[in-house]
């Protein structure tokens, strides 16, 4: 990351690597441990090991019983989770500074303690068979898997990371716990530490708990070495799918390798900078190569590159997602076109400075998160321990052009080409949902060692500054000096629900917002933006629409320029239009074609009535899209975007004071206008009995459930003692008590979990979850039978305690990055609520009894009211 500390770098005697970097900005701290394990490391007949690993070491040792570690952790406010790749396995917990031992009391338990129990084997192995179905679901999984299978003959980087069916049914308590064993060791892993810590006081804690595990003999090399491509290879894919995609990849240089930061330059010049960490920054590159040729000029909704640092030579990848109706060899012949000028010419000095701008913003940008310098710090040491991480923006910067000319030349050519087509199979459409009649997510936590009580925790502080212009725009500020970013970030109330007899019309209208102005055109703001290595993003909600612009810090008073510009001076240019419509209709095409997107949308369908405002599908639907015309998207934008009623919240390394002198004049001249009503969000009630709806859709594997009702308003009394409800019922530890039972008891469904919107009005309350359709009438009897305890019990007092200190505990580590807190300032006004309201928020929660939590589900949880729907395979997979 650029400008921070220096990493401190130290090796115990048993070979633990521990790396540790001190940053302050924040009472916050992320600790991790990075196997190298992954699926570079299994062979046939075990292929998906690895990730199986990773989710025992959940399942308990003789110091946590299943599920504690995740109880644990998320009961007092701390984060956790662990993932698996190619190269390796990595676990984290991120948490208030001061109870950072938590993670490393943990994570040495189960470096060496992990049980592995037969019957927690046999359940988790239909939890990863779930897992893999709903991959399966994604048409585009299969393309990638046959691409990456077909570019390697021999290394087991083409085996991929989930395992095949076939294996996963196969593999044994014993394969897993051998497996565990052999990679699972002080010398085969490295610690990281990164947040507001002392370095050295850190790293005797670390010595304590890991300095006496013994180092184990050193895991198998892989010897295999991928043999020269010497020719293209090619692989279609025929799926139900709702439009071609193409997926192009090439063998590419190893993390170590000189050339892998000249690639990750080229990748940049393509498809724009990509986040540097755990999140991050994002929305750069609509001046790239690729997205000018294919998504500006209409022929693809979505295009971009992909470049990983891996330990063994890896794939660097070119994607395209096509409209309907473009042909599929035009699209790739513009890539091979790209591609060459890539090998046959130097990159101009201006392009090369704009892709290295991008990536210094982008370093910046995840340098607000601890987790995610941590995980910079981890990824980067496994796959490539001789690569200084504190230099290595430095060494992207001195790329030249000759450089990435180069790299085109050896590794970006046809000889060394796998492409890959998904060609799209005459798909039946979604069968209709039909009314039956009455019955007969991985998630992120925030955490503290000391087991804290709820009215213990310290009350988090975010200083809020106000003023409000002559327009009547309401500005709120808040100031990091530490931070090398801005985020300006306006909100109005121009969502979905001012939508009208037009569904699609709030959204279509704010997408359209960069795509021409009254003093440049799209390509023009997209190469300004991107030069400046900032992102401006539109989000258009039910409620209302963000416009956030993220910037340098050095940047914001162009930055504030740019997005007045584009709030105030859209033209809505007629071309630009039609290319919208194209994407939108495709990206409709897609959401009917997707099993989770579909439940969800026919759960709100069928619990709010046709012409309320959360009825619809915001993006709209095939007709009103079509007939989207410039004058409604001009009318709209009149009406709407004004100033009395908008909110635009600064946030970052720029004092509030100097950061709203760029706003008030950027946007001096925003005239108020006529006062537009508050739109108008009607009463609505639960359906008078119990519905079901079902739906087929072809070519899937896995069955997605949506169960839910209305509830009620952020504003609503009640909403705080429903909120801690669902916590306790779908949310705290691993997914709540819906997770304990249909996750971790039945092994049923990868994932499991409950919903509570905060909305201005009567807002959806929803249970979803993913299972194979053998299990769905079993998954749908589970989650009702805990929605019916927890409306006829009252809760333990510890599960209620917990679920109070995961919510208040959470709330400095939701406050670490500018963006965040942005978004926070903007909830809080927009709602109506005042200023403190983080402040008030402990004690609101603190207050809540027991016997508020049973009365909260049993008035608005009605199992005999809810809808449920499933949305799984036709039965000819």
């Amino acid at each position: 990351m650029a400008d921070v500390a220096q990493t401190l770098k130290a090796t115990l005697d048993n070979g633990l690597t521990v790396l540790i970097r001190e940053v302050h900005r924040a009472p916050v701290a992320s600790f991790w441990v990075w196997y190298r394990v992954g699926g570079r490391n299994e062979v046939p007949g075990i292929t998906g090991i690895s990730h199986w690993v990773e989710h025992m070491v959940f399942k308990g040792t003789p110091t946590y019983q299943p599920g504690e570690i995740f109880r644990e952790v998320n009961k007092h406010g701390g984060t956790l989770n662990g993932f698996t790749w190619i190269d390796y396995t990595a676990y984290y917990e991120t948490l208030p500074a001061p109870q950072i031992l938590l993670g490393a009391d943990i994570e040495s338990d189960r470096m060496q303690n992990a049980v592995f129990d037969p019957s927690e084997v046999e359940s988790e192995r239909t939890v990863i068979l779930s897992e893999r179905e709903g991959n399966e679901n994604q048409p585009t999984f299969h393309l990638r898997e046959e691409v990456v299978a077909a570019a390697f003959r021999a290394h087991p980087y083409g085996q991929g990371v989930i395992g095949f069916t076939s294996d996963l049914r196969q593999i044994t308590r014993d394969d897993l716990y051998r497996h565990y064993r052999t990679y699972y060791t002080p010398n085969n892993a490295t610690v990281v530490v990164v947040g507001d810590v002392d370095a050295q006081a850190i790293l005797a804690e670390i010595e304590q708990r890991f300095g006496a595990i013994p180092s184990g003999p050193e895991p198998p090399p892989v010897r295999t070495v991928e043999p020269p491509q010497n020719g293209e290879r090619r692989v279609v894919v025929r799926r139900p799918a709702p439009t071609a995609t193409l997926l192009m990849a090439f063998h590419a240089p190893r993390a170590e390798d000189p050339d892998a930061l000249p690639m990750v330059v080229l990748d940049t010049v393509l498809s724009g900078g990509k986040a540097m960490g755990y999140g991050g920054g994002g929305g750069m590159g609509r001046s790239s190569r690729l997205y000018r040729a294919l998504v500006a000029s209409g022929l693809c909704s979505a295009a971009g590159s992909s470049f990983s640092l891996t330990i063994d030579p890896y794939l660097f990848s070119v994607s395209a997602t096509l409209v309907p109706s473009t042909e599929p060899a035009r699209v790739e012949a513009i890539v091979q076109e790209e591609l060459a000028r890539l090998r046959e010419e130097p990159v101009p000095e201006d392009e090369l400075a704009r892709a290295i701008k991008q990536l210094r913003a982008q370093f910046a940008y995840a340098g607000e998160s601890v987790s995610s310098q941590a995980y910079w710090l981890g990824s980067l040491h496994t796959v490539a321990p001789g690569v200084d991480p504190d230099t290595f923006l430095d060494r992207l910067a001195a790329v030249t052009p000759d450089d990435v000319l180069r790299v085109a030349r050896a590794y970006v050519t046809p000889d060394k080409m796998t492409v890959g087509w998904l060609e799209p199979t005459a798909p039946a459409p979604a069968t209709p949902a039909a009314d039956i009649g009455p019955l007969p997510v991985r998630p992120h936590f925030f955490s503290d060692a000391a087991g804290s009580s709820p009215d213990s925790l310290p009350t988090p502080k975010l200083d809020v500054q106000e003023r409000t212009l002559a327009s009547g725009l309401r500005l709120l500020g808040h100031h990091d000096p530490t931070s090398d970013a801005a985020v300006l970030e306006l909100r109005l109330p121009a969502g979905a629900i001012a939508d009208g007899e037009t569904p699609g019309l709030a959204r279509f209208t704010a997408q359209m917002l960069p795509r021409g102005t009254a003093r440049r055109t799209f390509a023009e703001l997209n190469e300004e933006l991107d030069s400046l290595g900032a992102a401006l993003s539109v989000s258009p909600g039910r409620d209302y629409v963000d416009i956030r612009a993220t910037c340098l810090k050095e940047d914001v008073g162009r930055l504030a320029e740019l997005l007045a510009e584009v709030v105030l001076e859209p033209t809505f240019p007629e071309e630009e239009i039609e290319r919208l419509r194209e994407q939108s209709l495709t990206a409709l095409r897609q959401m009917l074609n997707d099993t989770r997107a579909q439940a969800a949308y026919t759960l709100r369908a069928t619990l709010y009535p046709e012409g309320h405002p959360y009825h619809h599908r915001a993006i709209g639907t095939e007709e009103t899209l079509t007939g989207m015309s410039r004058d409604q998207l001009a009318d709209f934008h009149r009406r709407l975007y004004r100033p009395g009623h908008a909110i635009l919240a600064v946030a970052g390394g720029v004092p509030v004071e100097a950061a709203w002198e760029h706003v008030a004049r950027a946007f001096e001249g925003w005239e108020s206008g006529d006062s537009v009503p508050a739109p108008e969000i009607p009463p609505v009630d639960a359906p008078p009995s119990r519905v079901r709806r079902e739906e087929q859709i072809a070519g899937k594997s896995q069955a997605d459930i949506a169960i839910g009702l209305p509830a009620l308003a952020w504003t609503d009394p009640d909403y705080h003692a429903l909120r801690v409800a669902n916590v306790i019922l779908g949310r705290l530890g691993l997914m709540g008590r819906l997770g304990a039972r249909v996750r971790e008891r039945q092994g049923m469904a990868y994932y499991v979990y409950s919903t509570l919107e905060a909305s201005l009005g009567r807002g959806l309350w929803a249970a979803y979850a993913g299972v194979n359709p053998v299990n769905v009438e079993r998954a749908v009897e589970s989650i009702i039978a805990e929605v019916e305890r927890l409306r006829g019990e009252l809760v333990e007092d510890e599960e209620l305690a917990d679920a109070k200190s995961y919510l208040i505990g959470s709330l400095p580590l939701s406050l670490e990055s500018s963006g965040a807190i942005a978004s926070i300032m903007l909830d809080i006004a927009f709602h109506g609520f005042e200023l403190d309201y983080v402040e008030q928020l402990p004690a609101r929660l603190n207050a809540l009894t027991r016997e508020q939590i049973r009365d909260a589900a049993a008035r608005y949880l009605l199992p005999d009211r809810m809808a449920i729907i499933v949305v799984g395979p036709d039965g000819e997979t």
